[in-house]
């Protein structure tokens, strides 16, 4: 039987780019998903084609325990359990030559519907979800435009919508839901945005780069956000590729009035990363 471990994303692996560890048994079709600290599982069974229309869910709780079973009308493409085993969120659609995704749905632990989205995307530009799983951001792709969607995961309603045209590279949420912090790429440089908990625009700044730049961390309130800029070197005596982390930078919000708390040249040292 052949297994598959899909990297952190779902999704993003999905799209060749969650936060979440997936499984796929080739053979036995079925999908085992985690919950991000692995206290809750969500075992699937369909055959996963195009066309497949039902899907049979079995959750469990970090002793095995079954906690519930229930089925829907459409084959998934990705599930998240989250950390609070309240509920999960499911992305449905179609996989051919691209893998689009249509629709997206909450569900309570149980299996029962709380709220579904109709939605259009071809690619992940980045998502999160706070601690306590009430708050879960998504950024879709599609052709050159890209959006963020922050939903409440307690009534499956969309707090906020935002569309760019430009792509969005990374977002993170605040524990407490009240900031949101993306990166879109420009030439030379990345931009980064500080939303609020109304979607509106905060504060905006440029790193002046052309290496690549994730934002690392927010933290429970959104007063620290931090971003480490990165580049890729060959090794000739291995061979390899290997990601060299360059410096992080520490920025401090108060209240959407945002400056640079410190920027820390890190040491330098090398992660294998073969590509």
């Amino acid at each position: 039987m052949n297994a598959i471990k899909f990297s952190q994303n779902i999704l993003t692996a999905v799209f060749m780019v969650f936060v979440f560890f997936g499984l796929i048994v080739r053979g036995s079709y079925a999908a085992i998903y985690s919950s991000k600290n692995g206290k809750h599982t969500v075992e699937v069974k369909s055959d996963f084609s195009v066309h497949a229309g039902k899907a049979y869910y079995k959750v469990k709780d970090e002793d095995g325990k079954i906690i519930s079973r229930f089925k829907t009308n459409l084959s998934p493409i990705a599930i998240i359990p989250l950390n609070n085993g309240k509920r999960i969120i499911g992305f449905y659609g179609s996989v051919g030559q691209a893998v689009i995704i249509t629709q997206l749905r909450f569900y309570g632990i149980k299996g029962n519907l709380i709220k579904k989205h109709q939605i259009l995307a071809t690619g992940c530009g980045g998502q999160d979800i706070t601690e306590n799983g009430e708050y879960y951001v998504y950024s879709w792709r599609m052709d050159k435009k890209s959006g963020i969607d922050l939903f409440d995961t307690r009534s499956g309603k969309k707090v906020w919508s935002k569309a760019f045209k430009k792509m969005v590279s990374g977002v993170k949420i605040s524990d407490d839901g009240q900031w949101v912090v993306t990166m879109f790429k420009k030439s030379g440089s990345k931009e980064i945005h500080l939303l609020d908990n109304k979607g509106d625009l905060k504060w905006k700044g440029v790193i002046d780069t052309r290496y690549n730049c994730v934002i690392s961390h927010v933290n429970e309130d959104g007063s620290v956000f931090e971003v480490i800029e990165s580049k890729m070197i060959y090794n000739e005596k291995d061979g390899y590729m290997h990601k060299k982390e360059l410096k992080k930078i520490i920025y401090a919000n108060e209240n959407g009035e945002v400056k640079i708390l410190k920027t820390i040249l890190l040491p330098k040292k090398s992660s294998k990363n073969s590509s």
